[in-house]
C-alpha cells in the first residue's frame, strides 16, 4: 500500500509542478498506484481467506493455532 501511495502521490506533485510535460507521466503514475493498491487489497483478501481453513480458534483462549492441533501451544488446552 505504501508503493501505491507513493506512485500516486509523485504522480500528483509531476502534474502539479510540470502541468505541460508532467501531465501524462502523472496520470500514468497516478493509474499505476490505484492499480498496485487494488491489486494489495485483492491480495490481503485472498490471503486472509486462504488461511481460514489452515487455521482454528482456541476455544479457551482464542488464539489462532493450526486446524491439525489438537494441543493450543499458547494455553495447553486439549482437544476432547
Amino acid at each position: 500500500m505504501l508503493i501505491a501511495a507513493l506512485l500516486f502521490l509523485i504522480g500528483l506533485w509531476l502534474i502539479v509542478s510540470n502541468p505541460i510535460l508532467g501531465f501524462i507521466p502523472g496520470i500514468l503514475l497516478i493509474v499505476a498506484g490505484i492499480v498496485v493498491g487494488v491489486l494489495a487489497m485483492l491480495a490481503r483478501g485472498i490471503g486472509a481467506i486462504a488461511s481460514l481453513g489452515l487455521s482454528k480458534t482456541c476455544p479457551q483462549c482464542r488464539s489462532r493455532i493450526p486446524s491439525s492441533a489438537t494441543v493450543c501451544r499458547f494455553c495447553g488446552y486439549r482437544d476432547g
